[in-house]
């Protein structure tokens, strides 16, 4: 009889041990940025740890050492399940994310960390019916800090200082302010900016302050023209596969959750903060600062109206009111600046 009895504790034992096994999960996460880039230092690695404390390590995030694809092919990377979880930057997908250009205009705001909470507050209130990420789960929506002019040989002081300059962008956003005011676009992925400009492909490049030092430009670039609230910014989407979230425990879904939305907006614009603070403490030393004056910047807001009136445009079409989003972002933006 206890033999029996050991017997079949053992094999409950043995049962319970395979359950708890089938209750782990592991998701996979892939970044096309560099290791040490802040993103995934400070934004990515730590919402992947707190995922796993919060659901007491039943859901493991295992950041990937190499990019699934290169950064235009991680939505359909996320779609297709090559990763769970990843993030993708608007501006590699021209046209597609046109409602989420509220976000990235010039001159709305100089910290990435009030940008980013009021992006996705005034995403998720208006526009998620929409649905321009369908295909995925969009976690959050993000955006980086104030973009900032960088050459090589030439400053930018006055308007008629663009024309004709190489800038490389990644596309979206910072393409269309560069076309309006008169320099040659070179779209191309951001870890290319140092070859490009190393070999004189690009006179410039149009970039936060901390990408910068993310790519190791810091030796090249000579100049930054800096504008109160930036001269643009790009919005980021952090994704994952709808397939992976449905497999998981309803518990484990509420985590993801709660982990999302302004709490992964708020981590991501932190994270892009942190960076720019390190490098604007360094620029004085190699780069040369430039604030934009009042008519440099008055020609930039002129010239870039039309991309106002297009994203206008669009909001209206999908039921919403432009001016008054614009508004209401605005002072979310100035709440969580305070």
């Amino acid at each position: 009889m206890r033999k029996l009895f050991s017997l079949g504790l053992c094999t409950v034992l043995g049962a319970l041990s395979i359950g708890s096994a089938a209750a782990q999960s592991e998701l996979t996460m892939s970044s096309w940025l560099p290791p040490t880039h802040t993103l995934n230092v400070n934004f990515l690695t730590p919402w992947a740890e707190a995922v796993e404390a919060e659901t007491e390590g039943r859901v493991k995030v295992r950041l990937l050492t190499k990019p699934v694809t290169n950064p235009q092919g991680h939505f359909d990377a996320v779609r297709n399940g090559l990763a769970d979880v990843a993030f993708i930057s608007h501006a590699y997908y021209p046209g597609r994310f046109e409602l989420a250009n509220f976000s990235v205009f010039p001159f709305s705001g100089d910290t990435a960390e009030a940008r980013s909470v009021a992006a996705w507050t005034l995403y998720d209130k208006y526009m998620m019916p929409a649905d321009e990420h369908r295909g995925v789960k969009l976690l959050t929506l993000y955006t980086h800090g104030p973009g900032i002019a960088f050459t090589k040989d030439k400053k930018i002081e006055n308007i008629d200082d663009f024309d004709g300059l190489k800038v490389r962008v990644g596309g979206g956003m910072a393409a269309d302010l560069a076309k309006s005011v008169g320099a040659t676009v070179v779209a191309k992925p951001a870890p290319e900016s140092y070859e490009l400009l190393s070999t004189g492909v690009v006179d410039g490049v149009f970039f936060p302050a901390g990408s910068v030092l993310a790519f190791k430009l810091d030796g090249i670039i000579q100049y930054a023209t800096t504008f109160p609230g930036g001269l643009y910014s790009d919005s980021h989407a952090f994704i994952m596969n709808q397939d992976a979230f449905d497999r998981l425990d309803p518990q484990d879904q509420e985590v993801i959750e709660r982990l999302s939305g302004e709490y992964a907006a708020r981590l991501a614009g932190q994270a892009w903060d942190k960076e720019d603070e390190v490098a604007q403490a360094l620029f004085g030393d190699s780069i040369e600062v430039i604030e934009a004056d009042e008519a440099l910047v008055a020609a930039v807001t002129e010239k870039t109206q039309h991309i106002r009136d297009r994203w206008a445009q669009a909001a209206a079409d999908a039921g919403l009111d432009p001016d008054a989003v614009l508004v209401e972002f605005a002072e979310e933006i100035e709440k969580n600046s305070n």
